[in-house]
């Protein structure tokens, strides 16, 4: 029997380590077989040409789309989504795939969605009917893929609900957890010393925070001083620091410069890094004291590891999350004492390390290949009825 090629679209390495364990369930299963196509910041030496760690992780890539501008405006960025959205057409003619992947919430969610509705594809959207109170433009994005996808791997029934209130068909949502949470349970645990060794750092005694902080479209002008806000409060609590680079949104620059001069001028506190290795960057987690900042992982991934998160600012305000985040304004103040609440309130910790996690189990990679291996490809599932 043929196998089924499923297009998978990566564009930055958070998002492929949310997919990463798609991808690999696709290739372990019998009926269906992996194609990974690369774009976006993977592209970019800014960003750490993180291609290469697909590469290691020996996946088959169909294609490299360079679609990211030298830019660091919203224009850019919707720029940089058109050349994208051109290199996907093309390469969904050449490929004829049986499915294609819209990964959550992010311009390449858009950009193959819109090819793939309007090729008869079947779109397959990872992670639909999330939704968040911070006036962001991934809101937006994920429920217009929503409406194009044609199948739907949600994360949690909350979010099954939501997207069927939307006005799909129920048969179309699967409910699969959200696939963010299998790393860390196929992530081999490694030993303190080969931690510090591959952070490059002294060992850290005592208890340190991860900062991963990335600007919002919607307060665009306000993420320099927001993030100054979160260094300082960090540098009032004493903690060493192991500080992430934002993401490639608009905005990102002014946010690296910033956090360049604090590790520059603090250099004892404030470790920063590019990227790190899918083994180093779980294994950090697993030891942090708290998660400050507001990446998505202090809600999804987070809980799993038992690990309190501090959130700050309006985005990710709203999520579904567990009791293990705290949600702050970007006030010194308000940053220092959650933050000191999160590594030293032992009732809080106790909190967090009985918290259960409303996004799944780890196993949802293995799901989502099982159907599609089985869902049927016919007329039923390309032509979309609305249930308003």
């Amino acid at each position: 029997m043929t196998k089924r090629r499923v297009l998978v679209v990566t564009a930055i390495r958070s998002e492929y380590d949310i997919l990463s364990s798609i991808i690999q369930a696709l290739e372990r299963h019998p009926l269906t077989e992996p194609g990974v196509v690369v774009t976006g910041a993977h592209l970019s030496p800014l960003y750490g040409y993180t291609v290469r760690e697909i590469v290691a992780d020996g996946f088959p890539i169909v294609a490299r789309i360079e679609s990211l501008l030298n830019s660091d405006s919203s224009a850019g960025r919707i720029k940089s989504a058109a050349v994208q959205l051109s290199g996907l057409v093309d390469l969904f003619v050449q490929q004829q795939p049986a499915f294609v992947i819209a990964p959550m919430d992010r311009e390449e969610a858009i950009t193959v969605a819109l090819a793939g509705a309007y090729m008869r594809i079947p779109v397959v959207h990872v992670g639909g009917g999330d939704t968040a109170e911070d006036a962001n433009i991934d809101n937006a994005v994920r429920h217009a893929v929503t409406k194009l996808a044609h199948l739907h791997m949600v994360s949690s029934t909350r979010s099954a609900e939501r997207v069927i209130r939307l006005g799909e068909e129920p048969w179309r949502v699967h409910v699969v957890g959200d696939p963010g949470l299998d790393r860390l349970l196929s992530t081999p645990e490694i030993s303190s010393e080969e931690l510090w060794a591959g952070l490059g750092t002294e060992p850290v005694s005592g208890p340190f925070a991860v900062l991963i902080q990335h600007p919002i479209l919607s307060e665009a002008a306000s993420g320099v001083s927001h993030i100054r806000v979160t260094l300082d409060a960090l540098l009032h609590t004493g903690l060493r620091v192991f500080v992430s680079y934002p993401n490639s949104d608009s905005g990102s620059q002014q946010i690296i410069d910033i956090i360049e001069k604090y590790a520059s001028r603090y250099p004892q506190v404030f470790y920063l890094y590019r990227n790190l290795s899918r083994i180093i960057f779980v294994n950090l987690l697993r030891r942090a004291h708290v998660l400050v900042g507001n990446s998505s992982a202090g809600i999804v991934e987070a809980p799993l590891l038992h690990l309190p998160g501090v959130n700050i600012g309006p985005r990710q305000r709203g999520r579904e999350h567990s009791e293990n985040v705290i949600f702050v304004e970007p006030n010194l103040e308000a940053i220092e004492t959650a933050v000191h609440k999160a590594v030293f309130d032992k009732k809080f910790r106790e909190t967090v390390a009985n918290c259960s996690n409303p996004y799944g189990d780890g196993h949802s990679g293995e799901r989502i290949a099982e159907i599609l291996a089985e869902h049927p490809i016919e007329d039923r599932l390309l032509n979309k009825i609305n249930t308003f």
